[in-house]
């Protein structure tokens, strides 16, 4: 079993409404095979378990709940979700998650795409985002 990490980072401004995907900004740092960033997925390759903690700095242009959903291939990660309550207009929320996941396919052509997705709120200004994956 091989050791893999990676680090994005995004610290450009995203302004999104719900249901939209979360852009990861760019690779700061990455080691190992198994994890790579393409679009707005990291991609996990190699059997074996994957820790995910993710922080992220949101304000919303409404009160009310923001939340962030992880997606593995399409599907929500349970329990992989965060949700804050903004108390005004413009408030920043933190959001924090952590998940372990499964990669399970032993063959060479496995591979599986981790995504963020604002699940919930108005519009929504997230001005960090960031992802650390790290193989166990």
């Amino acid at each position: 079993m091989s050791k893999s990490a990676i680090y994005t980072v995004n610290s450009s401004t995203q302004n999104l409404t719900a249901e939209s995907a979360i852009t990861l900004g760019s690779i700061i740092r990455r080691f190992g095979p198994n994890l790579g960033l393409s679009g707005n997925a990291i991609q996990i390759s190699g059997a074996g378990y994957y820790k995910i903690d993710v922080t992220a700095n949101i304000s919303s242009a409404d009160a009310g709940e923001v939340t962030v959903q992880a997606y593995l291939n399409n599907v929500a990660i349970p329990g992989a979700i965060a949700t804050e309550t903004a108390a005004a207009a413009g408030d920043i929320v933190n959001l924090s998650i952590s998940a372990l996941v499964r990669e399970g396919c032993y063959c060479c052509d496995g591979l599986s795409n981790l995504t963020f997705v604002v699940t919930e709120g108005a519009t929504v200004d997230i001005t960090n985002f960031a992802v650390v994956v790290t193989k166990l």
